[in-house]
C-alpha cells in the first residue's frame, strides 16, 4: 500500500510537516512539535504506515511513553484508527516497563534473582525519614522527604559522579551522607526503588551483549515520544537499544522542557543529529489548538531562550481575544478576582500558578464561600514545612509559654539574643506554672540588653494573641525576629506570605491553627467534582488544554524563582515553564499584573511592555534638565562597561574575566576554573556583579 492509499483508506488529513515526519518511517528521526501540533495523532500514524506500508511486523515496533496513562492512550489512539487486529502485538510501554523486562529476561537467563522493586513510596519515606533522624538528628518534615527524593532520583538519573553528589551538600543540608545511607539500606533488605531499575537495567545492557543483541533484533523501530522529558540515564538505554543500526523516531519538544529538577535532559535532543547516523531534524511548527493572539504572544516569549532549535510557531485557527493583562493592586486582589471568575464559571477555566501553595488563599476562599472547583495533583507538604511548623510553634507557644520543649525548638529564631546554656537554664529553672518568658524577662539572671530583648518579645507574643492571625504572622516575621532568621538561612518568606493571606480570613491565631488542619484534611479527602474551574500546577497541566486561561503569581521570585535570577539555564527553564502554562489555553489567556511596587515579574512586562511617554523638552537650566537618570536608564549606561577581556567580581563566584557578551548573556572565566553565562541586568540589578578595578 502506498502513502496516498494508506491516508485515503484511513481518513488521515495531515499538514505537509506532518505527512514528512509519518513517512519518514524507518530513518532516525527527531520530530520537534510545538504545543497542539497533533503530535500523538502524527506518532500514532506513522506506527500505522510502518505496519501497513513498510511491512513491519508489530512485534518489531517498540513505543515508549512518559506515564502509564499516555500509554494506554496511545494504544487507544492507534484502535480508534486502525482497529485492534494489530494493537495487542504492538508494545506501547514506558521506559521504566521496558527495563522490568529487561531485569526479568536478565534473570531468566542468568538464573538469578534480581532485587525487589519497592513501589510503595511510604516505606521509602519512612526509610528516609529514619536516615535523617540518625544524620541529621531531627525530625523531617514531609517537604524535606520529599526533597530528599526528588534529589535521589535527580543523582541516579544524571549519573552523578561522587564529588558531583558532595556538590549537593550545599543544596539540602547532609544529603551525600543521607543519600549514602539510603543506597546502602536498599542493598542490604535487596531492594531497589524506580530509579534503581534505570541503573540496573542500564548495567545488564552493558555487561550481556547477547541480551542486548537480542533486543536489538527484536526492535527494528523504536518510538519514543515527549522526549524532552526523558532523563539521561534514560537515552542512554534508549540508544543502546536502538544501537547504531536501528531506526529511531524521538518526538519532543525542548521550549517543553520543564522537568529539571528531575534530571530531564533535554541536551539529547540538542546531541540527536550528532548521536545518530543519517539523522534528520523535522518540525511541526503549525498549533491547531489555540487562536493566533495566543500563539504569537507565546512564541514571541519562548523566542527569548538561546538554548533551542530555530522555530517559530504558527496558528491555524484565526483571530480571537487578546492576551488580557489583569491588573490588580497586590496578590489578595488577585485571588479576590478569581473568586469572582469562580462564581461566574460557564466553561472549562484553568487557574494555574507555579507551586500548590499558591492556591491555598484561593481554596480557602472557595471553600468558605461553597464554590465548587477541581483540583489536580495537590500536596500537603506546605502544612508540614519548616517555615509553617515554625510560624504556628511560635503561635502555641504563645498561647501556651509554659511549654519548655517548644521554647527550646524557637528561642533562637525569634529576638532573644539567649545562649544555648541560657535557655536551657531558664527553662529547667522556671516554676512550673510561669510562662518561660515572663521568668526570662523578670526574674532570670541575664545582661540588661537581652532581659530588654525578652521583655519586648513578651509583648509582642501577648498582643498577637488579642489581633486577627494575618496581622499575628506579619508580626511574627516583621517584629519578632523569625524574619532575619530566614534572611540568614537563605530561606524564603513565601510561605509565610500565604499564611498571612489565610490568617487575614480568621479573627484570632489559635483559629488559624484550627483552619490549617482543616484545609489539610480538605486537600487530602477532596473529591474530584464535574466542576468547570480547574486548579492545576503548570507542571500537571502539560499535555493539557482549556477553553480559558488564568495564570496567577507571575511575579519575579515564585514565577520566575529566585534561584534563577542569576543562573541562564535556570531562567530559561523557567521561561519553558510559563510557556507551557501559555500554550494550554484554547480561546482566553489572562495574565495577572500587579500595581504594588515589589510584586514586578519580567514575564508579564515583556508581555505587556509600557509605552513610556515622551517628556516635554526641559528649559534650559531647569530642574527637569538636571534630573538624575532613571533607573533603567541607569541601568543601561552601567551595562556598557562590561564587555569582553573586562575583569569582574561576582558575590557568589568570586574574581573572573568577561570573555563573551550575547545582548544581556555575559560569559565569565571565573579563577575557580569554571565558566558560567549570567544575565547581566539581573546581576546588576542583584548588585552581585561589579567591576574589578
Amino acid at each position: 500500500m502506498d502513502y496516498r492509499s494508506f491516508a485515503e483508506k484511513y481518513a488521515l488529513t495531515l499538514n505537509a510537516q506532518q505527512e514528512e515526519a509519518v513517512r519518514a518511517a524507518e530513518d532516525n528521526i527527531l520530530l520537534l512539535a510545538v504545543p497542539g501540533s497533533g503530535k500523538t495523532t502524527v506518532l500514532v500514524a506513522r506506527l500505522g504506515y510502518a505496519l501497513y506500508c513498510r511491512g513491519i511486523a508489530p512485534e518489531n515496533i517498540l513505543t515508549m511513553t512518559y506515564t502509564v496513562a499516555a500509554a494506554a492512550d496511545m494504544r487507544k489512539r492507534f484502535v480508534s484508527l486502525f482497529g485492534d487486529e494489530l494493537a495487542d502485538r504492538l508494545a506501547f510501554r514506558t521506559i521504566n516497563g521496558v527495563c522490568a523486562r529487561i531485569i526479568r529476561q536478565y534473570e531468566q537467563s542468568r538464573n538469578t534473582t534480581a532485587f525487589e522493586l519497592l513501589t510503595d513510596e511510604s516505606r521509602i519515606a519512612a526509610m528516609l525519614g529514619e536516615i535523617c533522624r540518625e544524620v541529621l538528628n531531627e525530625y523531617p518534615a514531609d517537604s524535606d522527604i520529599k526533597a530528599i527524593r526528588t534529589k535521589i532520583t535527580y543523582v541516579k538519573n544524571m549519573c552523578l559522579k561522587p564529588e558531583e553528589i558532595e556538590e549537593l551538600n550545599q543544596e539540602i543540608k547532609g544529603f551525600p551522607t543521607i543519600y549514602r545511607a539510603y543506597v546502602d539500606t536498599m542493598k542490604r533488605q535487596r531492594l531497589m526503588d524506580y530509579d534503581d531499575q534505570l541503573v540496573y537495567a542500564h548495567n545488564i545492557l552493558r555487561r550481556c551483549p547477547d541480551l542486548l543483541a537480542a533486543l536489538r533484533q527484536r526492535y527494528r523501530l523504536i518510538c519514543v515520544d515527549e522526549a524532552q522529558d526523558s532523563s539521561k540515564i534514560q537515552h542512554m538505554i534508549i540508544q543502546l537499544l536502538a544501537g547504531p543500526e536501528g531506526s529511531l523516531f524521538m518526538v519532543g519538544d525542548e521550549d517543553q522542557s520543564i522537568y529539571g529538577f528531575r534530571a530531564a535532559y533535554p541536551k539529547a535532543l540538542a546531541d540527536f543529529a550528532r548521536s545518530r547516523k543519517n539523522a534528520r531534524v523535522l518540525l511541526m511548527e503549525q498549533n491547531y489548538r489555540s487562536t493566533r493572539q495566543i500563539v504569537r504572544a507565546a512564541d514571541s516569549f519562548i523566542q527569548q531562550n538561546s538554548d533551542r532549535y530555530p522555530k517559530h510557531m504558527t496558528a491555524v485557527r484565526g483571530d480571537g481575544a487578546e492576551v488580557k493583562e489583569l491588573a490588580v493592586n497586590n496578590r489578595a486582589g488577585q485571588y479576590a478576582y478569581l473568586l469572582q471568575a469562580a462564581k461566574d464559571c460557564d466553561r472549562e477555566t484553568a487557574v494555574l500558578f507555579r507551586d500548590n501553595e499558591c492556591a491555598l488563599p484561593l481554596i480557602d476562599l472557595l471553600d468558605r464561600n461553597r464554590i465548587p472547583y477541581r483540583c489536580r495533583q495537590m500536596d500537603i507538604s506546605f502544612f508540614t514545612s519548616p517555615v509553617v511548623r515554625d510560624i504556628t510553634d511560635i503561635i502555641r507557644f504563645a498561647l501556651d509559654q509554659t511549654d519548655g520543649r517548644l521554647f527550646m525548638n524557637l528561642y533562637y529564631k525569634l529576638n532573644t539574643r539567649l545562649s544555648r546554656q541560657e535557655a536551657q537554664d531558664a527553662v529547667r529553672r522556671c516554676p512550673e506554672s510561669m510562662s518561660v518568658m515572663e521568668y526570662l524577662a523578670e526574674d532570670f539572671p541575664l545582661s540588661g540588653f537581652k532581659r530588654k530583648q525578652c521583655r519586648a518579645l513578651l509583648t509582642h507574643m501577648n498582643n498577637m494573641l488579642t489581633e486577627n492571625a494575618g496581622s499575628a504572622v506579619y508580626r511574627i516575621v516583621k517584629y519578632m525576629g523569625y524574619g532575619e532568621y530566614l534572611k540568614q538561612r537563605e530561606m524564603s518568606e513565601g510561605k509565610a506570605e500565604i499564611l498571612r493571606f489565610l490568617g487575614n480570613q480568621e479573627p484570632s491565631p489559635a483559629r488559624l491553627l484550627d483552619r490549617l488542619e482543616e484545609l489539610s484534611g480538605m486537600i487530602r479527602c477532596h473529591e474530584s467534582s464535574n466542576s468547570k474551574f480547574i486548579l492545576s500546577t503548570i507542571h500537571s497541566s502539560k499535555g493539557l488544554e482549556y477553553d480559558r486561561v488564568f495564570l496567577m503569581d507571575v511575579i519575579d521570585g515564585i514565577l520566575p524563582s529566585q534561584s534563577a535570577a542569576e543562573d541562564r539555564a535556570l531562567m530559561e527553564e523557567e521561561r519553558r515553564l510559563f510557556y507551557v502554562g501559555m500554550t494550554r489555553a484554547k480561546n482566553e489567556l489572562d495574565l495577572f499584573t500587579f500595581r504594588q511596587a515589589e510584586l514586578s515579574s519580567a514575564f508579564s512586562a515583556f508581555l505587556f511592555p509600557k509605552k513610556a511617554e515622551k517628556p516635554a523638552a526641559p528649559k534650559r537650566g531647569s530642574a527637569a534638565s538636571i534630573r538624575p537618570p532613571s533607573p533603567d536608564q541607569a541601568l543601561h549606561w552601567a551595562a556598557r562597561d562590561y564587555f569582553p577581556g573586562v575583569r569582574v567580581c561576582h558575590r557568589q563566584f568570586g574574581k573572573g574575566k568577561i570573555i563573551a557578551k550575547n545582548e544581556d548573556v555575559l560569559t565569565i572565566r571565573f579563577e575557580q576554573g569554571e565558566d558560567r553565562k549570567l544575565s547581566l541586568s539581573v546581576c546588576l540589578k542583584a548588585g552581585s556583579l561589579w567591576l574589578d578595578r
